[in-house]
């Protein structure tokens, strides 16, 4: 009898820290597009101290990272959600879109690539290689028409 009222006592801190995540992740979504990032933040960083290897949790704080400038720090919040994804072609897109900002188009191109090779029907990840893809062709007409003008 007492195994299994401890084991009902733990299912049901289980599933109270479930509510709680779920909670506290739609709070930061609605607070992220309120463009309240530090509540929103706050609200993930708690629901990180749930659960730490929760993919959409570090995601999230990727993405406020990433909106707050940090772009380093967003690509490790990514990265770790990796780990623990199922739909790694989330992270891979995310971790393309923060090289595509800071303007590094060959490693923000891998990073799609990887997207579609983990999806191939991840249209987010086409998009996003195709825009890095005519961003890095138009510096190089850019390039070259300079050096016309040089030489």
């Amino acid at each position: 009898m007492k195994e299994r009222l401890e084991e009902l006592s733990a299912r049901f801190r289980s599933m109270t820290a479930k509510v709680k995540l779920i909670k506290l992740i739609s709070r930061a979504k609605q607070e992220y597009d309120n463009c309240r990032f530090e509540a929103g933040a706050e609200n993930l960083r708690k629901a990180y101290e749930i659960d730490s290897q929760n993919p959409t949790v570090l995601r999230g704080l990727g993405c406020f990272e990433q909106a707050a400038g940090n772009y380093n720090k967003a690509v490790e919040y990514y990265s770790e959600a990796l780990k623990y994804s199922e739909n790694k072609a989330v992270e891979y897109t995310l971790i393309g879109v923060a090289y595509y900002i800071q303007d590094k188009l060959d490693e923000s191109i891998d990073y799609f690539n990887l997207a579609i090779d983990a999806d191939d029907n991840f249209e987010k990840a086409y998009e996003g290689r195709n825009q890095a893809m005519l961003e890095r062709h138009i510096k190089i007409l850019d390039l070259q028409e300079a050096l016309k003008k040089y030489f």
